[in-house]
């Protein structure tokens, strides 16, 4: 059993989201938690299971890494504010998950319980999957995008790199949502969406830029 992991960007619902992950695994009761950005820490993700540290500066490079944070902007800045090329970032995925062994899926991944992803679903890196979201045939996540929980992709949907998509939104078949986009929470999208907007509803409309 592998004994240490390093997290990158301390987040106090993703932390605890990973240690759930990790106990259904039985994988890495020791966690290095690196809060390089200095996020307020709580201690919210307590779990005797494990023990921790919290440190601010990345020293050890020799453990598997996890990213511990899911909003696609803090993403950014964690990953940017180190030379990754050399580091070994691992896919912390619940035991309790359906993956069809012809989706593909990229690094970084945070996957949690009851997620189902289809037939050759594509997944980029650093991209977090809330429980009981359901990825279908086809579909294509972009990097550091945000599914939350309930979400339904219909098959050969496509999200566009750092988008996010509320909690419960469902998805239809074929849609094209762009990048750095927000879907709010119960939206219904049955047309494309296009880069760096809000949009929410039912039917989903764009209402302002995001940002």
């Amino acid at each position: 059993m592998l004994t240490k992991l390093t997290i990158l960007g301390k987040s106090d619902a993703t932390i605890t989201m990973i240690m759930d992950n990790l106990e259904s695994c039985n994988l890495f009761p020791e966690l290095i938690i690196v809060n390089n950005l200095n996020l307020p820490i709580e201690h919210t993700f307590d779990n005797p299971k494990f023990k921790y540290t919290i440190v601010k500066e990345f020293t050890d490079r020799t453990t598997p890494v996890a990213l511990g944070v899911a909003n696609a902007y803090t993403k950014l800045r964690v990953v940017g504010g180190f030379d990754i090329s050399d580091l070994e970032f691992i896919n912390v995925i619940n035991k309790n998950t359906f993956i069809s062994s012809t989706a593909n899926l990229g690094k970084g991944l945070l996957i949690n319980n009851f997620a189902t992803i289809g037939a050759h679903a594509q997944i980029g890196n650093f991209v977090n999957i809330s429980n009981r979201a359901s990825v279908n045939h086809h579909s294509i996540i972009e990097d550091f995008a945000s599914i939350n929980p309930g979400v339904t992709l219909a098959g050969n949907v496509y999200v566009g790199k750092g988008t996010l998509i509320g909690i419960g939104a469902t998805i239809s078949n074929g849609v094209t949502i762009g990048k750095n986009s927000i879907i709010g929470a119960g939206s219904v999208v049955v047309r494309d969406i296009p880069d760096g907007v809000v949009a929410y509803g039912n039917p989903c409309k764009p209402m302002r830029e995001n940002g």
